[in-house]
Order: structure tokens, then C-alpha cells, then sequence
């Protein structure tokens, strides 16, 4: 039986810059960071589009009406350069606070509204190529509320701007139960995105946020003889985790969870995308974990579902990691040389750079 496809978006893959506009005030950020060599670079490996994640809520923090200093926009405009120069999409995305404690202030509005009126204004005749995605993983906050935000957020961009593409989240984190009560925005030109970093257990084995300090070694696909022992006294969630990982940890599973995205695409007329999926190298297994990129990129690719991986030089990246020689502060990976070639071409990016 030939599997269902969902409605194209402009883009089909590429990779999250991370840990260059986030986390940091205006002042405080290296407009370096990334350059117009890393864009090209990315390129190089087949990516037609990037997503810059965006602290706007700390980049502005204590400037009056969120206003967006000249530097970051000095920064976005020459983003908006190379895309148009390489014809390679860019996705501006208003990221937040997503630690796993956190949550999305009822008041969100009061911040979105200004920002992106000012980033509307300032880009609605720019290349076609870049893309706005008006939030990131909204969590905590009431669904019905978020519907009725991102509904008067999208009216607002739109209103300024008729050109760009622009990319819709549910609230729960993106979850699919959330996505299918968000309005039916009547617009040719919008993308509904959600996250995969499923299962969980696995791809965040190791990770102290997220609690999963003593879980490692978890293969996948999930085997009985390959999984390793309940950790000693364990946590209550650790014996979930264990206990529902024979049902989690399967190909079968990631299969049901994009199904019902293509079906969602199907039914709005309109593309999906995975605006984020990834494994965390330091304690997942080398093999294990190009093995999982290799089975979620073929099954999104068999969907025609576009894709940005979390991230690029960090731990979820593409580079290689070998967590017994940590890099030195502040000294990214050199590109091709360190390269992880497996995870690459399991990410069904171009292995033969130079």
C-alpha cells in the first residue's frame, strides 16, 4: 500500500543554528557566531533551509516596548543577505524558555505583538526566502487561550505582511492534541510545524535536564536483550520509562506518530513540519543513534514532511562528539574535517563534502 504524503512545504531539510541568538541579552551576543561561511557550509550538505531559534523575551529584556536593538537587526538583515544569495530559506523563529520546569506566561501576547510587528514591518518586501514562526513550543499554558493568541499573532503579521510563509505551533509543547484544535487560518501561505524526539527515553538518555541522569545505554529499536538494567532504587519515572519503553521504542510507533501529521495536512489543505527532531550524542550509543536518524529521516522523507534536526555544533549536531575530549570552550568543530559522516548520511545529507 503506498504511504500517504502531506502537502509540500517550500523547503524539505535542513539543520536549527542553535546557541547564537538565545539565552543572551543583546549586548552580550557575538554577531560572529555564526557567518555567511557557516550558511554556505550548510549548503554544502544539502540543506535548502536553516531555523534560527530567537530569546527575544532576553535579548530585549528591560528595553522599553520590546524594541529590537540595531545590532540584532544588523544581524537578521544580513541573514536575509545570504538567503536571498543562496536561495536557501531562513526561518526566523521566536524561541522560548522550553526547560523542561518552565512554562509560557498567560501574558505571552503582550511580547509577541511587538515583536513581531517590528519584525514584519521591517521584512515584508525581504527575499521570499525567509519564513516566520511566530512561536516555539508554547507549554503551560491554557490551549484555548494559546488558539485565541496565535489566531489575532497571525491576523497581525498577516495584515503587514502578504509575503512570507509563516509557520503555526500548537500549544503542549506542539503536541498533535493541540495542533488539531488550532484555527483553520485560511491562508495559502502558512506551514503547521511540531517535534519529534521520540522515544524520549532514548533521545534524551544521560540528560540531566531532563532528568535521565542514570538512564543510558537504551538501544533502538527496543530489545530485550540490548536494554540495560533498571537503575538501582528507582525513580518512580525511571520505572515508567522502563516499563514503557517496549512500546515506545519501536519503528512502529514513530510510523503512527507522523501518520497522524499527514493526515492533519491532508485534511487542512496545508504543509507540516518537523521544525525540530534530534538525538543527544554524549550517552547514546554511536551506532544506535545514526541508526535512529536514519529510520525518523526516511520515514519523514517517505511522507514528504520537511525537517530541521536540533542542531548543528552542539550535542544534538552533526559534528563528531567524544565526550572523553571535551572541545575546548569556545572552539567549535572545523567543517568537513570533523564532520560525523555517519550521522550525516543517516540525516540523508550530503556525506561527500569537501
Amino acid at each position: 500500500m503506498a504511504v500517504k504524503k502531506a502537502v509540500s512545504a517550500p523547503f524539505t531539510k535542513g539543520v536549527n543554528f542553535t546557541n547564537w541568538l538565545e539565552f543572551r541579552r543583546a549586548d552580550e551576543i557575538n554577531p560572529e557566531f555564526f557567518t555567511g561561511l557557516d550558511f554556505v557550509n550548510a549548503k554544502k550538505l544539502g540543506c535548502d533551509v536553516i531555523r534560527i531559534p530567537m530569546h527575544f523575551e532576553k535579548i530585549c529584556e528591560g528595553i522599553p516596548d520590546m524594541k529590537i536593538p540595531d545590532n540584532i537587526f544588523g544581524i537578521l538583515d544580513k541573514v536575509a543577505a545570504w538567503a536571498e544569495e543562496l536561495k536557501m530559506y531562513v526561518i526566523f523563529d521566536f524561541h522560548n524558555n522550553c526547560h523542561v520546569d518552565s512554562f509560557t506566561s498567560p501574558e505571552v501576547e503582550k511580547v509577541l505583538t511587538p515583536i513581531w510587528t517590528q519584525l514584519a514591518t521591517r521584512y515584508k518586501d525581504a527575499t521570499e526566502y525567509l519564513v516566520f514562526e511566530l512561536m516555539n513550543e508554547p507549554h503551560g499554558i491554557d490551549i484555548a487561550l494559546w488558539n485565541e493568541v496565535i489566531a489575532r499573532v497571525f491576523k497581525l503579521v498577516r495584515n503587514i505582511d502578504k509575503k512570507h510563509y509563516i509557520i503555526a505551533g500548537g500549544a503542549d509543547w506542539n503536541s498533535f492534541a493541540a495542533m488539531r484544535t488550532l484555527p483553520d487560518f485560511h491562508d495559502d501561505k502558512v506551514i503547521y510545524t511540531f517535534h519529534f524526539y521520540d522515544p524520549h527515553t532514548f533521545t534524551h538518555q544521560g540528560a540531566g535536564w531532563a532528568h535521565l541522569e542514570r538512564v543510558i545505554n537504551i538501544p533502538f529499536p527496543y530489545s530485550p536483550d540490548r536494554m540495560p538494567p533498571l537503575p538501582e532504587n528507582p525513580t518512580e519515572d525511571e520505572r515508567y520509562r522502563f516499563a514503557a519503553y517496549p512500546e515506545q521504542g519501536t519503528v512502529e510507533a514513530v510510523e503512527r506518530f507522523f501518520n497522524q501529521y499527514v493526515e492533519f495536512s491532508i485534511e487542512r489543505n496545508a504543509p507540516v513540519f518537523c521544525g525540530e527532531f534530534g538525538c543527544f550524542a554524549p550517552f547514546a550509543k554511536h551506532e544506535e543513534r545514526a541508526n535512529w536518524y536514519r529510520i525518523v529521516t526516511g520515514l519523514l522523507e517517505e511522507r514528504g514532511i520537511a525537517r530541521t534536526s536540533w542542531d548543528y555544533y552542539g550535542g544534538f549536531g552533526v559534528f563528531r562528539f567524544d565526550k572523553t575530549r571535551p572541545r575546548e570552550r569556545g572552539k567549535r568543530p572545523e567543517f568537513p574535517a570533523d564532520l560525523d559522516l555517519d550521522i550525516v548520511k543517516a540525516m540523508g545529507l550530503n556525506g561527500d563534502v569537501k
